[in-house]
């Protein structure tokens, strides 16, 4: 249901608390009895940690780095890794943009766009559990896996809790996530082990990624998409 031009109450600007009850200010902006620019929140460590840990500038990378490693040893899984990337982050971008540019959204269940933070988190890491124990019992590789899924999990109610999006729209990314996630688990399990060279790889990029975002903490992909659809709008 698309909303007036003028009068968009962007999920991505902070709905902050209604009273101390985790998610009722984004509920109240949601149905108009207050807007973002009314709730003010301070994030916890661990929130901020767990929204630091869904961050695209960190994640993105991370999963280039995986995807050149398959590459030297299944060009045809990189393919993969890389096509089912491209395909959940155009998903994203254009939900965004639609929301962004032209005000649609479905306003009666809460869902403005998808929760880009839940959606690459929910793909990326219980890839990477099962990385971590690939070589290990299969007992170990399940657990480790779904540790992954937890992590993911944590992300998308830190998004929450810190009223950047609403539970509908953690739902629609954890759940595209995880479809990728499992997709790539389960047509490429077997091929997906990589020898243990290559875990400096993943770790240094991370690092990198992870100290580059603490050097530019305020620039989120969120204002790149937002000047784009401002350019759309004309």
């Amino acid at each position: 249901m698309p909303c007036a031009r003028g009068v968009h109450l962007t999920p991505h600007g902070n709905y902050g608390p209604l009273g101390t009850r985790p998610g009722f200010g984004a509920v109240a902006v949601v149905w108009g009895v207050a807007s973002p620019q009314d709730l003010r929140m301070t994030p916890s460590p661990l929130g901020t940690a767990l929204n630091w840990m869904g961050d695209s500038r960190l994640l993105v990378p991370v999963m280039l780095v995986l995807g050149g490693l398959w590459w030297g040893r299944n060009p045809r899984l990189a393919v993969a890794w890389a096509a089912t990337l491209v395909a959940l982050g155009g998903a994203i971008v254009v939900s965004k943009l639609a929301y962004k540019a032209f005000g649609l959204d479905w306003r009666s269940v809460g869902f403005f766009t998808i929760s880009g933070h839940s959606a690459l988190a929910a793909m990326l890491y219980p890839v990477l559990g099962y990385l971590l124990a690939a070589h290990a019992a299969p007992t170990t590789r399940l657990l480790s896996t779904l540790i992954g899924v937890a992590l993911a999990a944590a992300v998308a109610v830190a998004r929450v809790l810190s009223f950047r999006h609403t539970p509908a729209e953690i739902v629609v990314g954890l759940g595209l996530g995880l479809a990728a996630s499992g997709w790539m688990l389960g047509r490429w399990r077997a091929q997906l082990a990589l020898p243990p060279h290559a875990a400096p790889w993943v770790v240094g990029t991370a690092m990198v990624a992870g100290f580059a975002v603490w050097l530019v903490p305020n620039v989120p992909a969120e204002r790149v998409l937002s000047h784009i659809a401002w350019r759309i709008r004309g």
